[in-house]
């Protein structure tokens, strides 16, 4: 059973390191700008909504700024986001079958180290995980021949709990993934629907943005003409 758990917890960790950051570099690829255009509109209708109800209290100018100042971090935040998922590292090269040697000494890190089977600090374990991105051997063969810390009795039935968590962890994960799965990206119909969802929601977002435009001019105006 414990090395059940421990393989699920290997799972888990290749899938986020390896799986995932291919997955959504294909995805931006394909998706990322329109998915962009997308996500910008609706922070500015957002924003704009806010602005309206705001000129019930204050002047246009109060309101604009006003409304400008609560969604400041929102934007940074969002073009923070759009920057990274564009930021591409440089794939480490390294045989396959080097990759799998280093797999295997990250699986025996797990199943020695992983936090939830022995009193170990969580931030210890994130060394072995950042050693194992880096496909640095040397590393996770130091961090391995460590003193391993105390041992902590689980019971069977403990671990099956544990086993289940992660099999639904692991599922939601994959259910996250854009598209759900990398070759879908590949396939022409699935990219087709996604970019045509895309564009209805942008097609759709724009008329809600010109006519929250209109209704915000219609207000200032009406502002500035009141005594």
């Amino acid at each position: 059973m414990k090395f059940l758990v421990s393989e699920l917890i290997f799972v888990k960790e290749d899938t986020i390191i390896n799986l995932i950051p291919k997955t959504y570099e294909r995805y931006n690829e394909i998706f990322g700008e329109l998915e962009n255009y997308v996500d910008n509109l609706n922070l500015n209708i957002r924003k704009l909504r806010r602005n309206i109800k705001l000129l019930d209290k204050f002047s246009p100018e109060d309101a604009k700024n006003k409304s400008q100042e609560e969604f400041e971090k929102e934007f940074k935040e969002l073009e923070a986001d759009n920057k990274a998922k564009f930021t591409q590292e440089d794939e480490i090269v390294i045989t396959d079958e080097k990759r799998k040697e280093i797999e295997d000494i990250f699986r025996e890190v797990i199943f020695y180290y992983s936090p939830a089977f022995y009193d170990f600090p969580v931030e210890e374990f994130e060394k072995a995980e950042e050693l194992f991105k880096n496909c640095d051997e040397e590393g996770l063969l130091i961090f391995l021949n460590r003193e391993r810390p105390r041992e902590l009795h689980i019971s069977s039935e403990k671990l099956q709990f544990m086993r289940d968590d992660l099999e639904i962890e692991i599922s939601m994960m994959f259910d996250k993934f854009p598209l759900n799965q990398l070759d879908m990206l590949e396939d022409k119909e699935a990219i087709d629907f996604n970019l045509n969802r895309l564009k209805n929601v942008y097609e759709e977002y724009q008329e809600i943005y010109g006519g929250l435009g209109e209704e915000l001019n219609i207000k200032v105006a009406e502002k500035y003409s009141t005594p």
